[in-house]
C-alpha cells in the first residue's frame, strides 16, 4: 500500500479493550491497579503519626481521594455492558468545550478526520486446566485459584455491544447518560475487532479450525469489517470471515512468543509456528501486549522471559513477512536519583526490532498521561540518524488503551486531546501515528 493509496481522512485507535468486569480474572485486575490500592493502605501503618500532625491531615487525605478517585473512574466504566462503554467513548469525545469530535468531524492537531476507527482488542483470560502447562504457582492466600473466562463469552459481549451500539442510531431517545449524542443520530465509531488467542488453550487442529472460521483464505478486509459490522445475531456460531481484523496475544496471561529454552515445549513451540504461519499465509496482523505490567497470571521468571523482546526478535527472523504491532512503547528517561538515562535498554530494544524487520510496528497505548511522553519521545526520534528517524516514525501508532489507561488519565477525550495538542510532535508525525502508519499495520500486504 503506497502512500497515494492510503486514506487520510480516517482515524485509528488501534489498541483499546472492550472488556467489562465480568472478563477479566478480577485478581489479576486487583494487581493490575493495586499501586492505586496500594498507595492508600501505605497510609494505614503512619495513621497514628499523622494524627499527632494535623497540617498532614489534609494533604494526606487529599492525596487518598485522588487515588480512590482513579479506582471509581476506572470501575464506573467497566460496570457498563459493551454496547454503552462503546457509547460512553462517543458521548466523551461529543462533551464538554471545544470536544474534538464536533458534528462528523473529528479534530486532531490541524487535520480533521471523516471516520473513527476502534479495534478493541480481546483478551484470552481464561484456560482449561486450573495452572497452565508446566507452571508451578505460589499460591497468596488460600482460595487464590483464577477461575476459568472463556474468550467465547467476551466474544459473543462484544459483538452484542457493537450491535447495541449501530443500533443506537435508530433509537428515538437516549439514554440520559449520554445526553451529548441526542442531538446526533448517526454514529461515528466503527469498530473492528482482534481474536484473542493463546495457543496454550487450544489444540494444534482446533487453531487451524479458528483461522478457517473466522478469516477463511486471506484477513478481512476493511470493506468486508464495515459490511458485517453490528449484524451479529448473537449466536456465536454463525459469525464466519469478515469479522476480525486481527489477533491478539498476551504473554502475561502465559502465552510464550516462541517457547524455548527452560519453558521450551515442543507441542507449544509447534502451535506458535502455526500461529505466525497462518498470519503470515492469511495476511493477519498481529498486535502483542509488551512489557511485564498488565493483567498478570503467570510467576516472575515466566514473565520476564515470555515478555522478552528477543523472543519477538526470534519469531521475525523466522516468519519475516509476519506483520507485529509490539505495544507500550516504554519512554521514561528517569532512574534512581533521576539521573536521565538516554540508552532505556527497552525502549532501545522496541526502536531495534522496527528497525530490523520491515514488517515491525510499536504504538504507545497506556504510556500516555501527560506531554511529557510526546516531548520524550520527540526526543528520541530527533537523536536517530534521519534514515533510522524516518523508518522509526512510519511504524509508531496511535493507540489509547482506553479503559485500562484510566489508572493515568481521566478521560477517553483527555487521551486524544493530549495527542492533538501537543507541541512536541510535529502535524505530520500525528498524522503518521494515528492515520497512515495504522493503515498500513492493519490493512497492506506484508513487505518482504
Amino acid at each position: 500500500m503506497m502512500s497515494s493509496d492510503l486514506d487520510e481522512t480516517t482515524f485509528y485507535d488501534v489498541h483499546m479493550h472492550a472488556f467489562n468486569l465480568s472478563h477479566p480474572y478480577l485478581l489479576a485486575f486487583i494487581r493490575r491497579f493495586k499501586g492505586k490500592l496500594g498507595a492508600l493502605l501505605c497510609f494505614s501503618p503512619t495513621l497514628p503519626l499523622l494524627a499527632k500532625i494535623p497540617d498532614l491531615w489534609p494533604a494526606a487525605a487529599s492525596f487518598m481521594e485522588s487515588k480512590i478517585n482513579v479506582a471509581q473512574n476506572l470501575l464506573s466504566v467497566m460496570e457498563n455492558d459493551i454496547g454503552s462503554f462503546f457509547l460512553l467513548i462517543e458521548n466523551c469525545l461529543r462533551d464538554g468545550k471545544d470536544p474534538p469530535l464536533q458534528g462528523d468531524r473529528l479534530h486532531i492537531g490541524d487535520r480533521v478526520y471523516k471516520r473513527i476507527i476502534l479495534t478493541p482488542l480481546m483478551m484470552d483470560f481464561g484456560y482449561k486446566g486450573k495452572t497452565p502447562p508446566g507452571q508451578k504457582r505460589k499460591k497468596s492466600f488460600h482460595y487464590d485459584i483464577p477461575a476459568s473466562k472463556p474468550i467465547k463469552e467476551q466474544v459473543t459481549d462484544v459483538f452484542n455491544g457493537i450491535k447495541d451500539y449501530k443500533e443506537s442510531e435508530t433509537s428515538e431517545k437516549l439514554s440520559k447518560k449520554f445526553p451529548a449524542l441526542e442531538s446526533e443520530p448517526e454514529r461515528m465509531l466503527e469498530i473492528y475487532p482482534f481474536l484473542g488467542l493463546n495457543t496454550q488453550n487450544y489444540r494444534y487442529d482446533e487453531i487451524e479450525e479458528l483461522f478457517g472460521k473466522y478469516f477463511g483464505e486471506k484477513a478481512s478486509t476493511e470493506q468486508e469489517l464495515l459490511a458485517n459490522m453490528g449484524r451479529f445475531d448473537g449466536d456465536i456460531d454463525h459469525l464466519t470471515t469478515g469479522s476480525f481484523a486481527g489477533v491478539k496475544v498476551y504473554p502475561p496471561l502465559g502465552f510464550d512468543p516462541w517457547p524455548n529454552g527452560k519453558y521450551g515445549d515442543a507441542e507449544e513451540l509447534r502451535k506458535v509456528k502455526l500461529l505466525y504461519s497462518l498470519c503470515c499465509e492469511k495476511n493477519i496482523p498481529i498486535t502483542a501486549h509488551g512489557g511485564t505490567g498488565g493483567f498478570v497470571t503467570v510467576d516472575k521468571k515466566r514473565l520476564r522471559s515470555y515478555a522478552s523482546v528477543e523472543k519477538w526478535e526470534r519469531v521475525l527472523a523466522a516468519f519475516p513477512n509476519l506483520r507485529l504491532n509490539l505495544a507500550h512503547l516504554p519512554m521514561d528517561e528517569k532512574t534512581l536519583w533521576f539521573v536521565p538515562n538516554p540508552l532505556h535498554p527497552l525502549r532501545n530494544a522496541y526502536v531495534k526490532l522496527v528497525l530490523n524487520h520491515e514488517n515491525a510496528y510499536i504504538d504507545f497505548s497506556c504510556q500516555v498521561a501527560d506531554d511529557e511522553y510526546f516531548v520524550a519521545l520527540a526526543k528520541a526520534l530527533r537523536r536517530l540518524p534521519t534514515p533510522e528517524r524516518k523508518k522509526l516514525s512510519e511504524r509508531i501508532l496511535f493507540g489509547s488503551d482506553f479503559a485500562v489507561n484510566l489508572l493515568g488519565i481521566e478521560s477517553y477525550s483527555r487521551c486524544l486531546t493530549l495527542f492533538s495538542k501537543t507541541k512536541a510532535l510535529t502535524e505530520d508525525e500525528k498524522h503518521a501515528f494515528c492515520c497512515l502508519n495504522p493503515q498500513r499495520f492493519l490493512f497492506a500486504p506484508a513487505k518482504g
